[in-house]
């Protein structure tokens, strides 16, 4: 008994290692769980590393069909590659799977507006929008879209005033700004672009569009604020740089906005509007082969512009190439039929190739187009003094001095507008005294014979 007592110890603990021991060559029961491996396809994705989740997604959906998550995230891979009708079908499957998830609707209605079927994809956020448990403002961001396409402005916008209300998010602001831009609200729009700055400090695209609405009502400082605080966040941002180095060429400063261009070609090299402004910096440097040569290739990346052209033209005008210009100018005029400017410096491309009745047929469409420019009226009045047409270049020399009552103009314009109205004063008094009798007495005229 009391060796048992003292073996009692060591017999009892012998006994749970061999217990032990013998558990441990036993293998834990299977348990089949569809969804097991979630995590981990969940961490290939948010790790961008798509070929390895799509792997393992492919195992899984081997496994069983009705695999509701790997169904979920194969369509929003197979969305970023491009392949939307997959996408859908994978997102129409896990629907299928569960119908109560409202991030399979959403997922649907999305690629549904990508492939262009917008009532389709209204539907589908209606459905979200039943089945969801909380106002979710994707859905009606979602929603104003679709109305946008389908060209329901005032249905979009009711639709981004709601999202806005239920997030801080950038993107229902933005919508709901260039909807307001559309109907010239700028008040409105810079509310609504401010409101997506507080919500988002870093947000580059409500920066840069904040910036280009100061510049589009002439604020150029705010412009440069708001697009210095947009670099800050993304030096390399191209919708950042573009309008900065506009400002900075608009100032004369044509080697730091040149710097800024080049940086902005690393990342848009085939971008007509930044070949464009390269020639004009170009130009203001006088460095002229350069400049055309930055234009031509600013025409050639997008010849329906009428911005290349014209200033082809202009450039082509200043270097004595009067014929070069017109062709450029004739493809400005057909790009924008409705703008004066091309019209204008044709006119004055004509002028030079002594094509005068040319000339005054494109300097009267200018002025139809503009009235009330100034440039436009003294090129029109010296067009038609050279065409012998003094009395109506008279009466626009008198609707050219009504507005330089009004407006302050470029002294060149001043300049000419005086010395053409005293040339018109000369040559009335010479046709007047030419009309007087040369011996001071009225010759006497014959009366007939039925006259008195």
């Amino acid at each position: 008994m009391a060796n048992d007592v003292l073996s009692n110890g060591r017999l009892a603990e012998s006994a749970v290692v061999q217990r032990t021991r013998h558990d441990r060559g036993k293998k834990a029961p299977d348990i089949p769980a569809i969804e097991s491996r979630n995590w981990l396809l969940h961490r290939h994705y948010i790790r961008h590393e798509y070929s390895a989740c799509k792997l393992l997604i492919e195992q899984e959906l081997t496994k069983s069909d009705g695999h509701e998550y790997a169904n979920y995230l194969k369509g929003l891979i197979l969305r970023k590659e491009g392949k939307i009708q997959d996408s859908l079908d994978c997102f129409q499957t896990a629907y299928n799977v569960n119908s109560t998830n409202i991030d399979n609707v959403k997922q649907i209605a999305k690629s549904l507006l990508i492939m262009g079927s917008h009532k389709r994809a209204i539907d589908a956020y209606t459905e979200a929008e039943k089945i969801s448990a909380l106002p979710d403002w994707e859905i009606y961001y979602g929603l104003g879209e679709a109305y946008i396409k389908l060209n329901q402005l005032q249905e979009g916008k009711k639709h981004f005033k709601k999202s806005t209300e239920l997030t801080k998010n950038e993107l229902p602001n933005l919508a709901l700004a260039r909807l307001y831009l559309l109907d010239d609200m700028i008040p409105e729009a810079r509310t609504a672009y401010t409101a997506a700055l507080n919500g988002n400090p870093e947000s580059t695209d409500a920066a840069t569009e904040l910036g280009l609405l100061y510049l589009r009502i002439g604020d150029t400082q705010r412009a440069f604020q708001q697009f210095g605080a947009a670099l800050a966040q993304s030096p390399n941002c191209v919708k950042a740089i573009l309008p900065m180095a506009y400002i900075m060429q608009n100032h004369r400063e044509y080697d730091v906005a040149l710097s800024k261009y080049k940086v902005a070609a690393q990342t848009i090299p085939e971008s007509s509007a930044l070949w464009n402004n390269i020639g004009m910096c170009l130009y203001g440097k006088q460095k002229y082969v350069a400049a055309i040569s930055s234009l031509k290739r600013a025409h050639y990346l997008n010849p329906m512009s009428c911005v290349p052209s014209c200033n082809l033209g202009i450039v082509f005008l200043t270097t004595g190439q009067p014929a070069s210009a017109a062709i450029y100018l004739c493809a400005a005029v057909s790009a924008e039929p409705k703008n004066p400017t091309p019209y204008l410096l044709l006119g004055l491309a004509l002028k030079r190739l002594d094509d005068l009745e040319g000339a005054e047929r494109s300097l009267t469409k200018a002025h139809a187009l503009a009235p009330q420019d100034p440039l436009i009226l003294i090129n029109h009045a010296v067009i038609l003094d050279a065409r012998d047409k003094q009395a109506n270049a008279a009466e626009i020399l008198t609707a050219l001095n009504d507005i330089m009552a009004v407006v302050d103009v470029d002294i060149q314009i001043s300049q000419m507008a005086k010395k053409l109205s005293k040339k018109f004063q000369r040559e009335k008094t010479e046709l007047n005294s030419a009309q007087e009798p040369t011996d001071g007495s009225e010759q006497q005229r014959q009366l007939s014979a039925d006259e008195v």
